[in-house]
């Protein structure tokens, strides 16, 4: 038997099986990615927060349920047992020395017995409201408005959260450009450098230049590293948010058209959830009132009762097995104050409506804000294209003109610098751009549009 042989194939298999499980490792860190729209819907569906969101709009949903049988009749089973100090007898002792006085006596007891010392009672009753005057749909009103007013809340927390997963998901993109950007920089220092000492070789530059690039080139390297740094903690914050290890494949993007600032704000009159919980409010106070003012009327209502068990006594027997009737109940006079009530609920709907109102005319200038910052950043992105091309021109003019010997390396340097800056803040006015758009989004209480402007809008890289 060829045992080397054997150890051999068991190497090759182990070093193949290696290779393939560090391809399958590559292989998911390259997958590892996810559009922002993805990225919502992981968060959604793993963030506890977001979750016990859904859970208290269900709860809600649920108490609204339960409100719509205030209509149906109350019907209890009722039991007791009572002991007496002793039976209920009704005493007849006169009649009874009556009877015996006749001509032929008659031997009756002197007392009779009607209940005994032990009492047993079961019975079902029932009481049904007819008329209350209008409460029973007031409170009705009051549970609806709440659950609305909670599925409102919830719409505001998911906006804060989108809002700043936008933040974090883009800061991430941002922040791996810059990397990116740094590092070609140090490159092209790196690059430089290598000319700068050539021409130093040859008598061509003077050591002062090229010192200065090597200066040039260690502040490089240190702005790489914070740049790497920084990357590294944007991602870790995204990482968390999403509840796992993935980066973003959606980029930074510039909508070549967007929609008018009127739009905008109609939209957002019409269906921002800061509103809505106000409109809620409102609805809940114009409820009170209404159950307030119901205490002056009449409440009217059906009654019943069933006796499933009795015991075997006189007293027992004259109660009937069952009865029904109606009833009429109103309050002639209330030491509540129901009139001060009243009015205190009028006063608090006034205060609400006053609220809503300027809370109308701040969304309003919150709308044109972000409106006017969004055109602003595009204004800016659009402006700063072509000083980025003037600035790859100077540097390609420069790099010649230095190993021409016709420009120093400090002038080659700074060209490479505005090259560099005028990337960063191309790429900044695209990330608050971005911001900008998500929150017009979440103001006109629509996401999907912002998720559209990002698959169709031109992309930033």
């Amino acid at each position: 038997m060829d045992v080397s042989g054997s150890e051999t194939n068991q190497k090759n298999w182990k070093n193949n099986m290696r290779r393939i499980f560090i391809l399958l490792l590559l292989a998911l860190h390259v997958s590892a990615s996810v559009t922002i729209e993805d990225a919502w819907r992981q968060m959604q569906e793993k963030s506890p927060a977001l979750q016990s969101l859904s859970i208290e709009k269900a709860r809600a949903g649920k108490l609204q349920n339960a409100a719509s049988a205030m209509y149906l009749p109350k019907v209890s089973l009722s039991g007791s047992y009572t002991h007496l100090d002793k039976p209920v007898e009704l005493d007849i002792s006169d009649v009874s020395k009556v009877l015996e006085s006749l001509p032929i006596p008659i031997e009756i007891p002197s007392a009779i017995d009607l209940s005994e010392q032990d009492v047993f009672l079961a019975h079902l009753d029932m009481l049904w409201p007819l008329y209350t005057g209008g409460k029973i749909g007031a409170a009705q009103d009051i549970y609806r408005s709440k659950s609305d007013e909670v599925s409102a809340k919830a719409m505001m927390q998911r906006d804060k959260a989108f809002v700043r997963l936008v933040k974090v998901y883009y800061g991430v993109v941002v922040a791996k450009a810059l990397y990116e950007t740094r590092q070609k920089a140090q490159k092209a220092l790196e690059l430089h450098l290598e000319h700068a000492q050539k021409l130093k070789e040859q008598g061509q530059i003077a050591q002062v230049e090229l010192l200065s690039v090597q200066v040039k080139l260690d502040e490089a390297k240190i702005e790489t590293t914070k740049a790497e740094h920084k990357l590294e903690i944007a991602e870790s914050a995204l990482h968390v948010m999403l509840y796992v290890r993935q980066n973003p494949s959606s980029h930074l993007f510039i909508e070549a058209q967007a929609d008018s600032e009127a739009f905008y704000t109609q939209e957002s009159l019409d269906n921002f959830a800061g509103l809505s919980i106000l409109h809620a409010k409102g609805e809940q106070v114009d409820a009170l009132i209404d159950i307030e003012e119901a205490s002056y009327l009449p409440t009217v209502f059906a009654y019943g009762n069933y006796m499933l068990y009795k015991d075997d006594s006189i007293s027992m027997e004259m109660i009937p097995q069952w009865f029904a009737g109606l009833g009429v109940k109103i309050d002639l006079f209330s030491r509540d104050g129901r009139s001060e009530k009243i009015d205190a609920a009028k006063l608090l709907k006034r205060q609400l409506d006053l609220t809503q109102e300027q809370a109308r005319e701040d969304l309003s200038l919150l709308v044109e804000k972000t409106y006017n910052e969004m055109l602003l950043y595009q204004d800016e992105y659009n402006s700063l294209n072509s000083s980025l091309h003037l600035a790859k021109e100077n540097v390609k003019l420069r790099q010649i003109a230095f190993r021409e010997g016709l420009s120093t390396s400090l002038e080659l340097v700074d060209a490479e610098l505005f090259l560099m800056a005028s990337q960063t803040k191309r790429l900044n006015a695209a990330y608050h751009y971005v911001q900008a758009i998500a929150q017009l989004a979440v103001l006109s209480g629509d996401r999907e549009r912002f998720f559209q402007s990002a698959n169709l809008a031109r992309e930033v890289k």
